[in-house]
């Protein structure tokens, strides 16, 4: 996880917030279209990694 760190915290805040967002919209449009189980996935992790980049942006390596 050490290469998250290289990456500048208000970049990280910035692009965690707008990854989080791609994640939950993808979720909430999942069941008007039909995505499968990849579109699921990616969904799910568009929001974890979003969720991941704002929880790290205080954190140095």
């Amino acid at each position: 996880m050490s290469f998250i760190y290289k990456v500048p915290s208000k970049t990280r805040l910035i692009s965690g917030i707008a990854i989080l967002a791609i994640g939950q919209l993808s979720l909430f449009y999942m069941g008007e279209f039909d995505t499968g189980g990849l579109g699921g996935f990616l969904a799910g992790f568009c929001t974890t990694l979003g969720f991941v980049l704002i929880v790290t942006r205080n954190k140095k390596e």
